[in-house]
C-alpha cells in the first residue's frame, strides 16, 4: 500500500508542477496591458516647395512661416473626425502625441498644393514613434 501513496504522491507533484508551469507561460507570454493615459508619438519633417516662380528664391522668414501655418498637418481617425492639427515648423517639422491606434494623415491643402506622402493611414502604438516626413508641391512653376 505504501508504493500506492508514493505513486499518487508522484502523480499529484507532476500535475501540481505542470500546472505552475502553464501558469507561468502564459503569464509572460500575456501581453501587458497599456495604461490608460499611454500614448505615441508621430513626428516628421515637411518641405514645402517652390515657393517663387524663378530662382534665386529670397522668401523672408515670415512668409516661410505663414507657408508652413498655411498647410498643418491634420489627424484624423477612420470616421472622419479629426483629433489632432500642428503647425509644421520649417526647421523642426512637428510631432503630435497620439493615443494608441489607427489615423489618417493629411493636410490642409492650399491652392494646388499636393504630397505624394498624404494622405496615409499610420498606427500608433503606446510609447512608439512613427515618423512621417511630408513633402509638399505647392504647384509654383
Amino acid at each position: 500500500m505504501p508504493e500506492t501513496d508514493r505513486g499518487w504522491s508522484l502523480i499529484i507533484m507532476s500535475l501540481l508542477a505542470i500546472i505552475i508551469a502553464a501558469a507561468v507561460f502564459i503569464n509572460f507570454s500575456s501581453p501587458v496591458p497599456e495604461p490608460v493615459n499611454a500614448t505615441g508619438t508621430l513626428t516628421g519633417t515637411v518641405t514645402i516647395g517652390p515657393l517663387c516662380p524663378v530662382e534665386p528664391c529670397t522668401v523672408t522668414p515670415d512668409q516661410l512661416a505663414a507657408a508652413f501655418a498655411a498647410r498643418t498637418i491634420i489627424v484624423s481617425i477612420p470616421g472622419g473626425s479629426i483629433v489632432a492639427e500642428s503647425v509644421p515648423d520649417p526647421r523642426t517639422g512637428y510631432s503630435i502625441a497620439l493615443k494608441p491606434g489607427a489615423y489618417s494623415i493629411d493636410m490642409r491643402h492650399l491652392g494646388i498644393d499636393r504630397s505624394p506622402d498624404l494622405p496615409k493611414t499610420v498606427t500608433i502604438r503606446a510609447g512608439e514613434t512613427v515618423r512621417l516626413n511630408i513633402s509638399i508641391d505647392t504647384g509654383i512653376r
